[in-house]
């Protein structure tokens, strides 16, 4: 039996008699609003702005494509490692003021500002330092957005109220993608040039940096930031339980008896055979899904070749629709199947999404395979997206004492961005390394190879995932019964 094997505390205790006992629907709906917004942020400025806009300064700068992307990996893994650190005691500090909503609104605002800021200048070192606290500030609202699940909805219902949240959410990715096609529109803004190692270098002649087209990039941001405050604007409304320390406490106290809370909770984290492994499997399985979001757009450009050119967004808005779908059915059988199975069924369906674009256009001797089976990688891409967030929230309420949720969530920050920091570095460095053999072919689809290659080395990352998933003792069934983490005897012998 564990030494973690022990009953609830008193703060346990405290925080499940807190829990919504029943789930409004109006209240629920308002509170989504904010799950749509940071989505959008995701799809508009992480994936469809910030990656083209700063490999075409990467460009303009006369950088070769293998260094922009591994400067530019840099400093995304710098972003996350910031959050690595500092997430599990923004989270322990959020749980000891008891006030999770206030926690989402500065750290949005600041996302927002940060974001608009990026319009101002077009330069690549101020693009990516404004990114890095942009980025920050996502990563921690959604922590401190995700500890509120249990004083929104009931137990019976977290799982479906997640799934709505999620279906409603990726509509933020559906704004993203239409607000991108519109201001490429000519006589707007116009459409950009296209992310390809074809602009680095055709045969032995180097593209001008005065061709560039930037089109609307540049003001994407500016306009993302204004579209995510008003699609914020109900969560504004919303109420959550709050649970404030009984007696009031400086700022001083807050963040010493916060620190001390960590550590229990490192410890409790250590011990739980569960916990750890759970958070080592998403540090795997998160790689693709964070490398993905981040370098869509290239991905989808590259490897769909000249045959897809200018359709790299309706293969990216395949993969929401799938999402929304998926999402909702990733909801719906939660309360029948466990976070578990559904979380090895996320991992598989990245896995096989990854491998399609990993051969999308690959020539094989006198056989080329079509680029369009891409959609095919969009469609998995959809499945795993869908659910992903929905399931990985779902674990952490079912391992993590009711008095440590945004703390747990933190942990998961740790494994997710030590990921991120992890995934992009890889992803860039294998390009980087690879890059210089596959300089002076005439194709795209041949100077995509380093791109592939730098897409297979996830797989071996992911693999270990799903290997490590399955070694989790599910204790869904007794938390659906009410019982609550540390769960007595889930170690013994059945």
């Amino acid at each position: 039996m564990s030494n973690i094997d022990v009953v609830l505390d008193k703060d346990d205790i405290k925080e499940t008699e807190l829990e919504s006992k029943q789930t409004s629907g109006k209240n629920a709906w308002l509170w989504y609003s904010y799950d749509m917004a940071d989505t959008f942020f995701s799809q508009s400025v992480i994936s469809l702005a910030f990656t083209p806009f700063v490999l075409l300064l990467g460009v303009q700068m006369g950088w070769a494509f293998s260094t922009v992307f591994i400067i530019m990996s840099v400093f995304m893994a710098g972003s996350n490692l910031l959050i690595a650190i500092l997430g599990p005691i923004m989270g322990a500090i959020s749980d000891k003021v008891g006030k999770r909503k206030p926690a989402v609104l500065i750290s949005a605002g600041i996302m927002v500002t940060a974001t608009a800021m990026i319009t101002i200048w077009q330069n690549f070192w101020w693009a990516c330092i404004l990114f890095v606290i942009a980025n920050f500030c996502y990563q921690a609202g959604r922590m401190f957005y995700d500890a509120q699940i249990p004083f929104i909805a009931e137990t019976e219902k977290r799982g479906f109220t997640q799934a709505i949240g999620g279906a409603l959410a990726a509509f933020g990715s559906v704004i993203a993608i239409l607000l991108s096609m519109v201001i490429a529109i000519p006589g707007l803004f116009g459409p950009h040039t296209e992310v390809n190692t074809g602009i680095w270098q055709v045969g032995d002649e180097v593209i001008n940096p005065a061709t560039i087209n930037y089109g609307g990039l540049r003001y994407l941001f500016l306009i993302s930031a204004v579209i995510i405050i008003l699609i914020s604007i109900p969560y504004l409304f919303h109420k959550e339980v709050e649970n404030p320390p009984e007696k009031p406490m400086s700022a001083g106290e807050h963040v010493r008896s916060s620190l001390s809370n960590f550590k229990t909770s490192l410890k409790a984290i250590v011990s739980d055979k569960n916990s750890w492994l759970f958070f080592l499997a998403w540090f795997f399985i998160t790689d693709a899904a964070n490398t993905t979001i981040l370098y869509m757009v290239p991905v989808v450009s590259i490897m769909g070749g000249t045959a897809l050119e200018g359709k790299t967004f309706y293969v990216i808005l395949g993969g929401i629709v799938f999402s929304i779908i998926f999402g909702v059915i990733v909801g719906r059988l939660m309360n029948r199947l466990g976070p578990k199975k559904l979380f090895l069924g996320v991992g598989i369906s990245w896995f096989i999404a990854i491998a399609i674009f990993c051969i999308s256009g690959l020539k094989i001797g006198s056989i080329t395979i079509p680029s369009w089976v891409i959609f095919f990688g969009a469609v998995f891409i959809g499945v795993g997206f869908g659910g992903i967030w929905i399931v990985g929230r779902q674990f952490i309420m079912v391992l993590a004492p009711p008095s440590k949720l945004a703390q747990y969530g933190g942990f998961q920050k740790i494994a997710g961005r030590v990921s991120a920091i992890v995934s992009p570095l890889l992803f860039g460095l294998v390009i980087f390394l690879t890059d210089p053999y596959f300089q002076g072919s005439q194709e795209i689809v041949d100077q995509a190879i380093p791109m592939r290659i730098a897409l297979a080395s996830l797989l071996v990352l992911f693999s270990l995932g799903v290997l490590i998933a399955w070694f989790i003792k599910d204790p869904h069934e007794r938390y659906m019964k009410g019982e609550r983490a540390p769960y007595k005897g889930i170690y013994d012998k059945e």
